[in-house]
């Protein structure tokens, strides 16, 4: 099954995720246009956007996330269905951001390039993007493939306290890694099982690819806290602009 045709499990699971909100309003705050947010799923970084009194829009791909986002938000924002490999919403906006991983959804270095491109065309001249990926981490990409761990901190979600068990299998190369979550339910696994896939991007890879699809990055942030990316960080966070 996949884990984004669960919007309810999504939100129990992020509920508390709040890490990645404060960098992302303080460069929203610095402009007065338009703001897009690419697999903006259920919203969970809408509000904050809207908040700031901006014109917000939101794609994703999933019909359930959307129709989540519709309720809670839909009336003080758009939210468009679309793939963010190929899309042309019209118009021009101030600040484009992919929230904290969804990019690594691009398997491939085309699909990366082509959702970097639709960006550069939707981006204002003097407008910003921001793009979040984890930092590669070799003892989670080789940890034993049949062995199961913990994925989330324990989390409520119907009337159980949960966490989701992971394992996963990573090919070196394709860069890809192989996800398989599993519903830990008061203690015990439950039947429910979620795949999806992520591809690895490195630093080096990153550079080239963010300047190949017409961006020059001004600044390259490690943490949620600003602090600067170095070989230690756990994040990689461009800030970019177009050339």
């Amino acid at each position: 099954m996949n884990i984004y045709s669960n919007p309810q499990l999504y939100d129990a699971i992020h509920q508390y995720h709040k890490w990645d909100l404060n960098l992302i309003r303080s460069i929203a705050n610095n402009f007065d246009g338009p703001v897009l947010e690419l697999a903006s799923g259920t919203g969970r970084l809408s509000q904050g956007i809207i908040e700031l009194g901006l014109d917000y829009t939101g794609l994703d791909l999933s019909k359930s996330f959307l129709e989540t986002a519709k309720k809670q938000f839909g009336h003080n924002a758009r939210f468009i269905l679309g793939d963010m490999r190929a899309f042309n919403i019209g118009g021009k906006f101030d600040f484009i951001f992919i929230g904290f991983n969804s990019f690594l959804h691009n398997l491939t270095i085309k699909d990366a390039k082509n959702c970097l491109e639709c960006i550069n065309s939707h981006l204002s001249n003097h407008g910003c993007f921001l793009l979040s990926i984890f930092m590669p981490d070799p003892i989670f990409l080789y940890r034993e493939e049949d062995k199961s761990y913990p994925a989330t901190d324990y989390f409520k979600f119907e009337n159980s306290r949960c966490r989701i068990m992971e394992k996963n299998r990573y090919n070196p190369q394709t860069q890809i890694n192989e996800l398989r979550w599993f519903v830990e339910r008061d203690g015990q696994i439950s039947s429910e099982e979620y795949h999806f896939s992520m591809r690895m991007f490195y630093p080096h890879e990153m550079d080239i690819i963010l300047s190949e699809s017409g961006f020059i990055i001004k600044n390259k942030i490690g943490d949620y806290d600003g602090s600067p990316m170095d070989k230690d960080s756990g994040m990689q966070i461009y800030v970019c602009k177009k050339y």
